[in-house]
This record gives structure tokens, C-alpha cells and sequence, in this order.
């Protein structure tokens, strides 16, 4: 038995999304030991990260095993995983919708301009490319944003006349496909 190698240990280790995205060095105690362990950037959930020599010791010659940390990142009120993209969803007016518009749309390294094309139906989804998941090979997944028109919950005496103007005036029924729906 005195030739058998340390014990590996496995261990969860929850970041948040920041210090996942940039990478982080974080101090933990095993016991009475306090390590220092760096963190690459892009860590994802359910990444692992081996730390040599800091698992359980093999009692008959003291070699140890290897401790292995289970990454877990913690939610994010804006940001969602998928793969290596983040999904994010993003609210535009109805105008906006409507006409097209240039609107600032939050990232992991701050706010970018996207456009958003006349027309877009609420649930469309746009891509900004290279602005999601840094991988550690150091390329970089896109970043999804989902739109959701998000009409005015109250609204202006101008902004009511404009809007009950266009309903007087629309030229289009958006539901007249229905008119031959049948079970």
C-alpha cells in the first residue's frame, strides 16, 4: 500500500458572473491550509479546475492527491448562459419596433450601440457577434439579445392622440390570417 498515490478531492467553488467572465484569484482553506487558486477567465459552470498536489494525503508515505474545484456561477438578473453565448432580453418601445432605432444594449465590458431593424416582432432574437463567453482557447461566443416590445404602461394626452390616430388610420390588420382558422 505504500506506493498507492494521494486521495483526489472534489470541491464546489460558486463565482459570480464577473469574476467568472475576468477571471479571479480566490483564497480558500482546506483544514488548517489556506491556498491561493487562480481562476481563469471564462470559467462556465461545471468547469473543472484541478489544483495539484492539495488533495488528501495517502497516510502510508504523506504523497497527496489533487484537489479538483466544480465551478458554479451564481445567477444573473441581466445574463443567461447558453453554451457560449449569453442571452440576455432587451425591452424597445413600440416605435422603436416600428421605425428601426440605434439603442445601447448593456455587455460583459459595458454598453454597445445596436440596431434594431423597422419591423422587428417582439421575441426576435439579435446577435451581437464576439460579445459573449470569453472560452479559454481565447475566442468568444456572441451575445443573443431578445427583444420585447414593451408598450407604454401610461400614457401622455400627445401620446394618446398619435396612437389613436395610427389605430384610425392603419392600413394593415395583423390578424386577418385568422379569418380561416378552423379546428
Amino acid at each position: 500500500p505504500s506506493t498507492m498515490a494521494g486521495v483526489d478531492l472534489e470541491s464546489n467553488l460558486t463565482l459570480t458572473l464577473a469574476e467568472a467572465f475576468n477571471g479571479v484569484q480566490k483564497r480558500l482553506s482546506l483544514g488548517a491550509e489556506i491556498i491561493d487558486v487562480r481562476i481563469p477567465a471564462g470559467a462556465k459552470p461545471g468547469t473543472k479546475i484541478r489544483v495539484r498536489g492539495k488533495g488528501q494525503a495517502n497516510p502510508y508515505n504523506r504523497q497527496r492527491g489533487d484537489l479538483y474545484l466544480r465551478i458554479e456561477v451564481q445567477p444573473h438578473p441581466f445574463f443567461q448562459f447558453d453554451g457560449d453565448n449569453l442571452v440576455c432580453e432587451v425591452p424597445i418601445a413600440p416605435d422603436e419596433a416600428v421605425l428601426g432605432a440605434a439603442i445601447e444594449v448593456p455587455t460583459p465590458e459595458g454598453m454597445v450601440t445596436m440596431n434594431i431593424p423597422a419591423g422587428i416582432r417582439s421575441g426576435q432574437t439579435l446577435r451581437l457577434r464576439g460579445k459573449g463567453w470569453s472560452n479559454p482557447k481565447g475566442g468568444r461566443g456572441d451575445q443573443l439579445v431578445k427583444v420585447a416590445i414593451a408598450p407604454p404602461k401610461e400614457l401622455s394626452a400627445i401620446e394618446r392622440e398619435c396612437y389613436e390616430k395610427i389605430r384610425a388610420n392603419r392600413s394593415i390588420d395583423p390578424r386577418s390570417a385568422l379569418k380561416q382558422v378552423r379546428l
